[in-house]
């Protein structure tokens, strides 16, 4: 059976991808074999390390076309946080998010993440540097502190 236009775009858009993603790795000093993980949510996925963060590159199915999502756990609230300081935290969290650009703080259960995600229509090379620098520089840059304002632990472990 022979693909739709649709899907041989989506499938050369998603190569292309891949190797966009796995050509800035190299570039940013990264071996690409030691980056690459198992994600059974993802289409594809590598973890990468700068300083105290770790992040997250996935390749998302969605409708249209995939989005790479690039995200990074930058603390783990602690267990039984005072509802009042968890507040406080979120609140703190909303304010950071009026003078980021092109990222968020989000929480998940208990993880605090900073989180960018784009479609990857029209997607190219300096953008997808552009979402790692981001996020990793920014999740290295304030995962220690908050930790210390707020209790909890560094964030590593699963992104979603």
């Amino acid at each position: 059976m022979a693909l739709s236009l649709f899907e041989n775009s989506r499938e050369t858009n998603t190569a292309s991808t891949i190797t966009m993603v796995e050509d800035v790795l190299i570039a940013l000093g990264h071996f690409v074999n030691d980056c690459r993980v198992d994600d059974p949510g993802a289409l594809r996925a590598w973890r990468i390390t700068k300083g105290s963060a770790q992040v997250a590159i996935r390749l998302l199915d969605r409708p249209g076309y995939p989005h790479l999502r690039v995200a990074s756990a930058v603390m783990r609230t602690a267990a039984g946080m005072d509802p009042i300081r968890r507040a406080s935290l979120h609140a703190e969290l909303l304010t950071r998010n009026l003078e980021l650009c092109g990222m968020a703080f989000a929480s998940q259960d208990d993880l605090i993440l900073l989180v960018t995600e784009r479609s990857t229509l029209d997607l190219d090379r300096s953008e997808v540097l552009d979402l790692i620098n981001r996020v990793q520089d920014h999740a290295d840059a304030v995962d220690d502190a908050l930790v210390a304002d707020y209790g909890g632990s560094l964030g590593s472990g699963s992104v979603g």
